[in-house]
């Protein structure tokens, strides 16, 4: 055995780089995992010590049908030949895509590799990459992250494509669905299988009370294609509670044991996508699986709490003009997506108690987006799993619990946001939130990404941004 420090694999790392002229990595500006000192085999193989890891924590997306099926692992010779690329990605913590720094609180599912693993891998490829003894195939790790399985009890499809409108490159399309069910249900999974992968921004799904089933009628196909219009939530005279989110980089979901969210008889589904146009324009028949439970079973009713900070984001240094006015930028969203949109720029800084004196330190390059929520609930909540959501002009996100204090703890903790890889996250032991707690979320946005730099607010459109999050929880 041997001593590997990683600031040695970093250098070298970083010589191999610039002498093999990779101009494919030129963009990735990215810091390096830190470790401390930790012990690797000798003369590592393939066969003995890397096939685990990648078995483990890196076939799950790297094989047929998968997201990465474009570049597979399930061959000795394909991780082989994607060694120098691989050793790259693992050092500078690329992959395996796990975006929550080892700050937050531990979380399931968790993708990321251990600093030996990381550290393995590095020496593997340093020595040559070794193919090894087919016979010294070690089994992979049991707790490698696999794909929930998700029982299709209910399927939510439209009956007939809808093409996005061609007026617009951010279209939000609502759907309803009537549930179908004669007893009540509690759905305790659900998977979203976009039909155009390329331009599903995201997702979400929320429960409608009957009341409202003439009002979504109405509207459905009143423009001449499936669905309607809806920009901000369902468009409905009350947009009902969330019960599913996706966002690129989100598999199949199962709600922790024993819990679930409540549907009745009679209830809609309104599934609210939101299609960013930008590269394609492509008919879409996205379905939904819902895996149920009879509400006989005693499960506990999940609650979902919406979250929301406001935007100010400057223009960067050495931009000037008009577009780097706020009025420029509120009159902007009105007018691509109505005109109750000029207003809710305002509405976020009061609710969160904020005027924009509050964000008068936000640069382009370093704008920051806060909101602090105290708990209203006499009763304790149980809080199983948080979820962040930016645009792309996102630099990190974070969600504590009574920040500050000496009983603070970070929820969730992003410093590297990446727009292709967001998730919902579910914690290993459940927090309990107690009256009087307050949660904080914030954004932190550097406006210099852009393409096109102007003042940006709150905004429904992918070149828009937010600072959104959702809180998973169970009332005691």
């Amino acid at each position: 055995m041997r001593i590997v420090i990683l600031l040695l694999i970093v250098a070298v790392s970083a010589a191999n780089i610039l002498a093999h002229g990779d101009e494919e990595h030129d963009d990735d500006i990215v810091e390096a995992v830190v470790i401390g000192e930790v012990s690797v085999p000798e003369n590592p193989t393939y066969h003995e010590h890397i096939a685990p890891i990648v078995e483990a924590r890196c076939v799950a997306c790297h094989r047929d049908g998968q997201i990465a099926a474009y570049a597979p692992l399930t061959e000795a010779q394909d991780v082989i030949w994607a060694a120098n690329d691989i050793r790259y990605h693992v050092v500078n913590g690329i992959m395996p895509p796990w975006m929550p720094s080892r700050e937050n609180l531990p979380l399931k599912n968790d993708r990321s590799l251990s600093d030996a693993e990381i550290a393995t891998i590095a020496a593997w490829v340093d020595d040559g990459a070794a193919l090894g003894e087919a016979q010294d195939h070690a089994p992979a790790a049991t707790d490698g992250f696999d794909f929930v399985e998700v029982r299709a009890d209910l399927t939510l499809q439209l009956d007939e494509p809808y093409e996005p409108a061609d007026d617009v490159l951010d279209d939000y399309r609502c759907f309803a669905f009537p549930l179908g069910i004669d007893s009540p249900q509690f759905v305790t999974g659900y998977e979203f299988l976009p039909g155009v992968p390329a331009m599903a921004h995201h997702a979400i799904l929320y429960l409608v009370d009957s009341a409202l089933e003439a009002e979504a009628e109405g509207r459905d196909g009143a423009d001449g294609a499936p669905g309607w219009s809806c920009y901000g939530a369902t468009g409905l005279s009350e947009s009902g509670s969330i019960i599913a989110t996706w966002t690129p980089g989100t598999f199949g979901v199962a709600f922790p044991p024993g819990t679930g969210y409540k549907i009745e008889p009679g209830q809609i589904i309104v599934l609210q996508m939101h299609y960013n146009l930008w590269t394609t324009r492509e008919a879409d028949q996205t379905r939904v699986l819902m895996q149920l439970e009879s509400a006989e079973s005693g499960l506990a009713e999940l609650w979902t709490i919406p979250l929301n900070a406001p935007v100010e984001i400057p223009c960067p240094a050495g931009v000037d003009g008009p577009q780097c006015e706020r009025d420029y930028a509120l009159d902007r969203v009105a007018a691509l997506f109505g005109g109750a949109m000029r207003g809710v720029p305002d509405r976020r800084l009061s609710r969160c108690r904020q005027s924009l004196e509050d964000y008068t330190d936000n640069t382009g390059e370093n704008a920051r987006g806060f909101c602090d929520y105290p708990s209203p609930f006499f009763e304790p909540l149980t809080v199983y799993g948080v979820l962040g959501h930016m645009h792309e002009l996102g630099r990190s996100f974070r969600m504590e619990l009574n920040p500050g204090r000496e009983d603070s703890l970070l929820l969730l903790d992003i410093p590297r946001w990446d727009f292709h890889w967001q998730d919902r996250y579910e914690f290993v032991e459940p927090v309990t939130i107690e009256f009087g707690d307050v949660l904080r979320m914030s954004c932190i946005w550097d406006n210099s990404l852009s393409e096109d730099p102007r003042y940006v607010v709150w905004g429904e459109g992918t070149a828009d941004e937010m600072c959104f999050g959702t809180v998973m929880a169970l009332r005691q």
